[in-house]
């Protein structure tokens, strides 16, 4: 593994295995047990399509089978820069299964940062949608042996039985998260198999997921928030659906809660007083929203009380973390001057 990436303390591992909080399990299998367990529910569902964990599954694995014919191995840095769409679910479950390791690029990433993390991480692919930025791209960092456009991803095809050989070490990084902060360019965060496996079970527990939840994903999937914290990680491990949102309108999202009982909504503050604001919440249908989490800044308590004063039965709970691990909530069931 790359310098920089600090194991546990032997100590550490033992103790949280012992309580049970780490699985020794790579989260492709953890996943894979969950994606039998509920295998005929509805995991994604996206404009025009869905899927069932089974197809999920069987999605990511023709997809890793495909990788690995394509040379991506074991350990192998992969830049994955997609917007939210089936295909980066299908893919990161993919590169899961190889147990290769996605660098979670943004949508709004150019040229700059995509080359730092190539470098960074000596990475062996990356995969994008924007075909003009792959080129530029592949031609700033011509030790890239692969790049993939989006359009591209569903032609490639491999043996799967070529899989059965894949081993990974829970211990090893399962992706790479990008730092925050206001100045320079992002770090890598490297998050382990087992330790981002409890993430999303702790994330999940105080987030008051069920198994007929949804989950509607309007931040990009590859932030620790929507995609973990609790996000599409929790949704999955509890068997819950998670509709990826594909626009900012607040009309549009109104549209796709009331189409699909959508019981849980990650925003920005933002975002949140922008939706709050549009004159079509005061016919929007948007009763089976329980649980709104808010993160990346403070939310006035002003904004969390008139949020559900407009949508009865909700509750804003806030989330302050860090890619490196720390998560905080204000529980569901605080007082109410607590929560605000």
């Amino acid at each position: 593994m790359l310098p920089g990436v600090v194991p546990y303390p032997p100590e550490f591992v033992t103790r949280y295995r012992a309580a049970g909080w780490w699985p020794n399990r790579s989260l492709w299998d953890s996943f894979a047990a969950v994606f039998e367990a509920h295998r005929d529910r509805v995991a994604l569902i996206w404009p025009g399509g869905r899927c069932t964990y089974s197809e999920l599954r069987g999605e990511a694995g023709v997809l890793a089978a495909g990788l690995h014919a394509a040379g991506v191995a074991s350990l192998d840095r992969v830049v994955v820069q997609l917007p939210n769409v089936p295909e980066f679910v299908f893919l990161y479950f993919a590169l899961q299964r190889l147990g290769a390791i996605p660098i979670l690029a943004l949508p709004a990433h150019r040229q700059a940062e995509i080359g730092h993390f190539v470098k960074l991480a000596q990475a062996r692919a990356y995969i994008c949608h924007d075909a003009d930025l792959a080129r530029l791209v592949h031609e700033q960092n011509p030790e890239l042996e692969a790049v993939v456009t989006l359009d591209r991803l569903g032609s490639l095809r491999g043996d799967a039985g070529a899989l059965a050989q894949v081993s990974i070490d829970p211990l090893d990084p399962a992706v790479f998260l990008l730092s925050g902060g206001t100045t320079g360019l992002p770090k890598l965060i490297p998050r382990t198999h087992d330790d981002y496996w409890y993430n999303s079970i702790a994330a999940g527990a105080v987030n008051d997921i069920r198994p007929d939840d949804v989950l509607l994903a309007v931040l990009p999937l590859g932030h620790n928030f929507p995609l973990a914290s609790p996000g599409l990680q929790s949704f999955l491990q509890l068997g819950g659906r998670t509709v990826l949102g594909s626009t900012t309108s607040a009309a549009d999202n109104f549209r796709l809660i009331n189409e699909h009982g959508v019981t849980h909504v990650q925003l920005v503050p933002a975002q949140l007083i922008r939706w709050l604001n549009d004159p079509a919440i005061g016919a929007a249908e948007l009763g089976s929203i329980r649980v709104v989490n808010t993160g990346g800044q403070r939310l006035q308590p002003e904004v969390k009380r008139r949020t559900e004063e407009l949508l009865p039965g909700c509750r804003v709970q806030e989330v302050f973390g860090m890619a490196e691990g720390l998560l905080n909530f204000n529980r569901l069931d605080d007082p109410e001057e607590e929560r605000r």
